[in-house]
C-alpha cells in the first residue's frame, strides 16, 4: 500500500537568528537530530540516504522500515534548505524544506515534508485507518525533531 504524507510544523527557538543560522549551513548535523534515524549515509556532497528504525506496531502487522535518499539545497536569500527525493534509493520519496525567520522573541524554525511511502505492508483490516496512523507517527517524529533542535540550539 502507498501512504501519502504532508506535514507542516514550526516552533520558535529562543535564540537570535545569528545563533540559529548554522541549522541551515550544517545540514548533516541538523538532519542527524531526527528521531528514529538508524543510519544516515552521505551519498555525495549534498545527498544523504536515510534508514529509519521500524515505524508502526509489529504486533498488529503494521510496521515498516522507511528508507530514502534526498538531495539538499541551501538558499541563503530565503534562509531555507529544500530537499528533493533521489529516485532509486529506498522505499519512499520524500521532499520538503526547513527554514528560519526572525520573529519577536527569537527565531522561527519551520519544517515541511511531503512524500510517498511505498510498499507499506498493511493488513486489509487496517487499510482504512493506516494513512492517518502512519501520518500521525511521522508528525510525532517531526515534533520531536523540532524539540531536539530547540534543545541543541539553546544549550
Amino acid at each position: 500500500m502507498k501512504i501519502e504524507i504532508a506535514i507542516d510544523r514550526s516552533l520558535v527557538l529562543p535564540v537570535p537568528f545569528k545563533k540559529a543560522a548554522p541549522l541551515l549551513t550544517d545540514i548533516e548535523t541538523t538532519i542527524g537530530r531526527f528521531p528514529n534515524l538508524r543510519k544516515l549515509t552521505r551519498l555525495s556532497d549534498d545527498t544523504w540516504f536515510w534508514e529509519m528504525k521500524t515505524m508502526g506496531v509489529r504486533v498488529a502487522k503494521v510496521a515498516h522500515d522507511v528508507s530514502y535518499a534526498a538531495r539538499y539545497r541551501y538558499d541563503a536569500k530565503q534562509q531555507r534548505v529544500s530537499f528533493e527525493p533521489v529516485r532509486g534509493h529506498g522505499n519512499a520519496l520524500i521532499s520538503g524544506h526547513f527554514a528560519l525567520a526572525e520573529v519577536s522573541g527569537g527565531t522561527e524554525f519551520s519544517f515541511s515534508v511531503r512524500g510517498t511511502l511505498d510498499e507499506v505492508p498493511i493488513p486489509l483490516l487496517y487499510r482504512p485507518i493506516a494513512p492517518k496512523f502512519i501520518s500521525g507517527k511521522f508528525t510525532v517524529l517531526i515534533e520531536r525533531f523540532l524539540e531536539r533542535t530547540r534543545e541543541a540550539i539553546s544549550a
